[in-house]
């Protein structure tokens, strides 16, 4: 495990709240061999800046964090509307207890109004992983205004690739976002520096996330461009 806190939170696999009562930290938490896919992504492809949308008890966030720590670089943006309402501010405490809290800066609001906001500012983010609602239209939503703070090259990582919602819009990525492609699992290649590692697939064989590179700067698409998916 990367650091001792994961290594806790994993062992004990529950946190307690303000009103005393124990809870389950996975799920809401992602389990270990996502986390340490992030890490690796992190570790591997050393990004400036790091964005996630969906922070709960901030699991995802620590394997994040402590990459760039040990890259020696980088900061890493949360957002996440409901960290003090649903989870007690856990996650927050956690990130401070693993001694990373200068490297994270958190936003709690909505991401369809904090997206905008930071596009606007124009921050510019290497890699992305969103694991907020999956609700196929919070997805779609979420997607585009990130795809206005991803520049070419940067990587986009959807959590829960099965669940309908987000595999449906995943699929429309797919099929209609030329200047987004998918990471797949293909062979490794002699000097390929630049190789993406598929994502984990879950214990039972079905994909667990899913993972976009931006190809291209611009959406090159027609306004009436459209294709079945």
């Amino acid at each position: 495990m990367v650091n001792p806190v994961l290594e806790r939170l994993y062992r004990e696999n529950s946190v307690v709240h303000r009103d005393g009562k124990r809870r389950q930290l996975c799920p809401p938490g992602i389990p270990a061999f996502k986390g340490e896919y992030l890490f690796q992504l992190v570790r591997d492809r050393r990004p400036d800046v790091t964005l996630e949308i969906g922070f709960a008890y901030g699991l995802s966030t620590l394997f994040i964090a402590e990459a760039l720590r040990q890259n020696g670089r980088g900061r890493h943006v949360v957002i996440d509307p409901n960290e003090h309402r649903r989870f007690d501010g856990l996650g927050l405490r956690h990130v401070e207890e693993a001694g990373l809290a200068e490297l994270v800066t958190f936003l709690e609001e909505p991401a369809e109004l904090c997206l905008p906001r930071l596009a606007e500012e124009r921050l510019r983010v290497d890699l992305a992983f969103n694991d907020s609602d999956h609700l196929f239209d919070h997805v779609i939503t979420e997607f585009v205004l990130l795809g206005f703070l991803l520049p070419k090259g940067a990587l986009l990582v959807f959590d829960d690739a099965s669940l309908p919602g987000v595999e449906r819009a995943c699929d429309f990525i797919a099929a209609n976002r030329p200047d987004f492609a998918e990471v797949r699992e293909a062979p490794r290649r002699l000097f390929d520096h630049d190789r993406v590692p598929a994502p984990p697939l879950t214990p039972r064989g079905t994909p667990s996330m899913r993972v976009f590179r931006r190809v291209l700067e611009d959406d090159p698409r027609d306004w009436k461009d459209y294709t079945p998916f």
